[in-house]
């Protein structure tokens, strides 16, 4: 199973105020299709893609878990150090 998504950045290049050449993020897309239209409406457009993680959710589960067994260290630490007074 994949747990990936791709996402497609637009890009476009531009003169800017000192007449270099720069890149522009002009969209976001998740169909290969359209940032392809976008690539060949000109030689100044490309499109950069990025594979995203999709079981997202599985993360923040562990990253409230992780906050959690933090949250109860210093709960215990805070006990130990009033059992030491």
């Amino acid at each position: 199973m994949d747990n990936f998504v791709s996402v497609y950045v637009l890009t476009s290049l531009y003169c800017d105020s000192n007449g270099d050449i720069a890149t522009r993020n002009v969209g976001v897309t998740f169909s290969v299709h359209e940032a392809e239209v976008h690539r060949a409406e000109g030689v100044q457009n490309e499109f950069e893609e990025f594979r995203l993680r999709t079981d997202w959710r599985e993360d923040a589960e562990t990253s409230s878990l992780v906050a959690a067994m933090r949250h109860f260290r210093e709960i215990v630490e805070e006990m130990q150090r009033s059992a030491l007074q």
